[in-house]
């Protein structure tokens, strides 16, 4: 339920900035014309950019890892449907439908390259695709790395309510801060981290309604013994 209120939330905020100025007001927040994006570097966000996306590259690597290691141990087979989703939910994500598809075929121009800071490129809304090689701005990609650890709630035994409602904030909280980071380099507009964030909440919650199926949530929360376990996987 929390991460289809997730994708509600992102598709009014994306509706707000179509019907306002706020990308653009926003971003000239940290823009001065003598000096440009005078923040771009400055800690946090030059550290940001540079080593921010390592969390979802080490949950996807452990992941990944999982299921290999669920192939020969039976034992194992309850984590593997939950880690497998992690894997797809980062290569899927990030990986192909933002870098792979949208930024370079969308064309929207960064911040940085528009004419109202200093660039050369005309300013274009969201929903206003230029083609490829006009820009690669939408969406925002180190958003995307941050909203897609998202998919860790998954690896939390559904009884442990709480501490599925903390991921999910962490995960929010920390893809909202890569992408004020973006913004404050002049690397994207507000509404490139949000279609991220909702892009990547849809992504996990359609790969949970597919992957984790009832039948199989007794192998992922259940503290089963290793030989009910092993019983299962030899049923599937």
């Amino acid at each position: 339920m929390m991460r289809w209120l997730a994708v509600l939330g992102f598709v009014c905020l994306v509706v707000w900035c179509a019907v306002t100025d706020i990308d653009v007001r926003l971003s000239a927040s940290f823009y001065v014309p003598q000096h440009g994006w005078y923040l771009a570097h400055a800690f946090p966000w030059g550290w940001l950019y540079n080593y921010g996306e390592y969390p979802a590259i080490v949950l996807a690597g452990g992941a990944f890892l999982i299921v290999l290691r669920s192939v020969w141990r039976p034992t194992w087979a309850r984590y593997r449907y939950p880690c497998l989703l992690v894997v797809l939910a980062v290569s899927l994500g990030p990986g192909l439908l933002v870098n792979g598809i949208l930024k370079p075929l969308w064309g929207r121009p960064r911040p940085r390259h528009v004419e109202q800071f200093g660039g050369t490129e005309l300013y274009r809304m969201w929903w206003q695709p230029g083609g490829p090689g006009v820009g690669e701005s939408f969406p925002a990609g180190h958003a995307a790395m941050g909203f897609i650890l998202l998919a860790g709630a998954c690896l939390v035994p559904h009884r442990c309510v709480w501490e599925r409602r903390l991921v999910y904030a962490a995960a929010l909280g920390y893809g909202s801060l890569m992408g004020w980071a973006r913004i404050v380099q002049g690397g994207h507009f507000l509404s490139d981290g949000i279609w991220a964030g909702g892009l990547m909440c849809l992504l996990v919650a359609v790969l949970q309604a597919t992957l984790l199926r009832p039948t199989r949530t007794c192998m992922v929360v259940d503290d089963s013994t290793d030989a009910t376990v092993a019983r299962q996987n030899e049923n599937t």
